[in-house]
């Protein structure tokens, strides 16, 4: 059975054989709006050095698929880049630092005997007409045009005034892209002689040069886009998010003007979301949990072909998509961040993150590091924002229940999550996205708290985790041990306790605050197990006070800890009354318990 002919077979195409200074000398090239980010990281950087620069005859470099996206005459056209643009931009950068070098043996051999700096110099302008030409009028043209402005500044003309732009993730990977492209050229020339050196440079740069592409060029944008979505149908390494917005763009207008507009929300929201992480999926994961927060989750791989059909054909459908990802999107900047802090109040807003018992939710499912549940923390903080069908009270206890399941499963027991995990937390975000009165929500949260639950890891197994916590900040540990004595986690769980005796209100900055081992460190051994570093023997203080305090007795420091607001329980009190300098073992051990039970009984109990 023959298969069915797509309009994509129907495209006119054209393509030619051009090495890469036949592009850079006959052609002008831009990345268009509708492309994604620069991605390529060191294992792609490496494969482009030992392939191509470290080649010992001319090197195939795939295809490039282009339309003329300008015609000129008498000068260079200038085509748009729909597949290749990563290998054309990395050529760039890695030109660019052969220039670099040539300037720099000419400055550092200036003033050396029978040495021509001025061979060095040409060698740097010659190498500098691969990256801007121009034309008879003497304007000047970037081979590669970029979004990104530090590609021209930093890359292409680095004698450019500033313009002070921040670097998002595409830059960063350029900056890094550079940075590697820097060690390798200056490892190739150590040893060598300054007129070794420029030889050296020059091998370089011709393996850049001499690298083959098939330019495939096409006849519109249209055709653009529809090769583009295709390119993903025949297994190109294409992103979700890069299909998401060539759909977006495609379908949300047709005048050039709008889809520029629609390209720029795109890169705002993006830049929003990669905020401080720097996983190259991240926008990918971030549009999943945004339609499972919304919607019956699909596997990930099949959402492009639901976000396709949710869209269809209307421009309309295509702009309420991505308003609904800019919304979502405010909120997931603030996930997986220890750092994330309490936001100023506004009368006019329901901002949940302004609500400190919230926010600390939040930080605490970072500290764990827990994105699991990222889906129903989007639902509340949305549901809470657009509409009064959620109180206060509600969206705190939803992430009061979250943060106590996964304290428990995830943070003492290290249970791990699983489907069924993250196919409750989806049909609780759509059961509440769905609700059309305050009774839907106040009974999809009360199955939430059901479901936890009876999911929540052995109690004995739980106990026994919780008395194995410590903190031993001079020790070496593995891996393993590391994460659950890290500062941040141990300070958080110390924290805990003051907060529900209100010894402490919400929304605390857990950096500021000091971990104090009652009975000094300098008593223990350099087992990670020796009672010393036990929580049982731990209490939080402010940073001032438990430098002043230092490994002074426990009958010289009660008062202060007290007066610090640190957790003075019970079994402190005992430890003072017994009026010894120092606590037992056994009663760092029964205080661990005690910790232990009025932590699954009264701090994060269900």
């Amino acid at each position: 059975m023959s298969e069915a002919t797509s309009s994509s077979d129907l495209i006119p195409i054209e393509s030619q054989t051009k090495t890469i200074q036949t592009c850079f000398r006959q052609c002008l090239y831009e990345v268009p709006n509708f492309q994604r980010p620069y991605s390529w990281t060191q294992d792609q950087l490496s494969d482009f050095w030992d392939d191509v620069i470290l080649a010992k005859g001319d090197f195939f470099f795939g295809s490039t698929v282009t339309w003329v996206s300008e015609k000129r005459d008498l000068f260079s056209d200038t085509y748009s880049i729909i597949d290749g643009q990563q290998r054309l931009t990395t050529s760039t950068i890695l030109l660019s630092v052969v220039r670099d070098a040539f300037n720099d043996v000419a400055k550092k051999y200036a003033d050396a005997a029978d040495f021509d700096a001025q061979a060095a110099i040409s060698q740097a302008v010659t190498t500098q007409r691969y990256l801007i030409t121009k034309d008879d009028d003497g304007n000047s043209y970037p081979i590669l045009r970029r979004p990104e402005k530090m590609f021209y500044e930093e890359i292409q003309n680095p004698n450019a005034i500033p313009s002070g732009a921040s670097w998002n993730g595409s830059a960063e990977r350029i900056g890094e892209a550079r940075s590697f492209f820097e060690a390798k050229i200056l490892l190739a020339l150590k040893a060598l002689t300054p007129r070794e050196q420029i030889e050296q440079l020059k091998s370089i740069r011709s393996n850049a040069l001499k690298a083959r592409v098939i330019q495939v060029e096409l006849a519109s944008e249209e055709d653009g886009f529809l090769v583009f979505e295709t390119l993903n149908t025949r297994g190109a390494d294409l992103r979700l998010s890069d299909l998401v917005k060539n759909l977006l763009i495609r379908g949300g207008a047709t005048d050039p003007a709008d889809r520029q507009a629609i390209a720029d929300r795109w890169d705002r929201l993006v830049d929003r979301v990669q905020l401080g992480r720097v996983s190259a999926d991240v926008v990918d994961r971030f549009i999943w949990q945004s339609w499972n927060s919304r919607r019956e989750a699909v596997k990930e791989p099949e959402l492009f072909k639901e976000i396709s059909r949710l869209v269809g054909s209307k421009s309309a459908a295509h702009l309420a998509y991505l308003k609904e990802l800019e919304g979502d999107a405010e909120t997931y900047q603030w996930l997986e961040s220890e750092s994330v802090q309490v936001q100023a109040k506004n009368r006019n807003v329901r901002n949940a993150f302004a609500l400190p018992e919230f926010v600390d939710s939040v930080r605490a499912l970072a500290i764990f590091n827990v994105s699991v549940a990222n889906s129903t923390v989007i639902a509340v903080a949305r549901k809470f924002r657009e509409t009064k069908l959620i109180k206060q009270g509600q969206a705190i206890e939803v992430l009061r229940l979250v943060e106590a399941f996964h304290f428990q499963y995830t943070a003492l027991t290290n249970s791990g999550s699983t489907g069924g995990t993250r196919g409750r937390y989806n049909r609780f975000a759509v059961r509440l996205e769905n609700a059309k009165s305050a009774n839907d929500v106040a009974s999809a949260i009360a199955d939430l708290k059901e479901k936890l639950r009876k999911s929540l890891p052995d109690r004995g197994r739980t106990l026994q985790a919780f008395c194995s916590l410590f903190y031993a900040p001079s020790l070496q540990l593995t891996q393993a041990q590391k994460l659950r004595s890290r500062k941040i986690f141990i300070a958080y769980v110390l924290m805990s306790f003051a907060k529900l005796e209100g010894l402490l209100p919400a929304g605390q900055n857990l950096t500021t605050w000091s971990i104090e081992h009652i009975k000094p460190q300098a008593k223990a051994s350099t087992n990670h197990r020796d009672p010393i570093y036990a929580i049982g023997n731990l209490t939080l203080l402010t940073s001032r006070l438990n430098s002043s305090l230092g490994d002074a007795p426990l009958s010289s420091k009660a008062d202060a800890l007290k007066k610090g607001r640190a957790y003075f329980d019970s079994e402190l009190a005992k430890w003072e009354s017994s009026a010894n300098d120092y606590p037992s073992d056994a009663e760092i051990e029964a205080r661990s318990l005690f910790l232990a039970t009025e932590a699954l009984d009264r701090v994060w109990n269900l």
